[in-house]
């Protein structure tokens, strides 16, 4: 059962982890030309775009939404694991670049 829900978990979240990519990879590259001054801008750019990219997401996701609760996946337990998955892989990688260029 559980390994039902997390392949359900990514198969929900597949296209937004890409969006996400790509806006991680654009703060580390940010972090990279800019240095520890912007982290703080750095910080709150990730958080603004990550929960727009979930409203949007759920949003252009909404038809296919009852699939998942027949399944046993509500909507905020899909938005919640998708939006934890984006942000720990985020910080952890930040965590390390930072501790790297210090």
């Amino acid at each position: 059962m559980v390994f039902k829900k997390l392949r359900l978990l990514t198969i929900y979240a597949r296209d937004f982890l890409f969006y996400a990519t790509l806006i991680t990879l654009l703060s580390y590259y940010i972090y990279f030309n800019t240095g520890i001054s912007a982290l703080n801008i750095i910080i709150w750019f990730k958080l603004i775009t990550t929960t727009g990219g979930i409203f949007f997401h759920q949003k252009r996701k909404a038809r296919e939404l009852y699939f998942y609760m027949n399944n046993g996946l509500g909507k905020i337990e899909l938005m919640m694991a998708t939006a934890l998955l984006d942000l720990l892989l985020w910080i952890i990688g930040m965590i390390v670049i930072v501790n790297v260029s210090l």
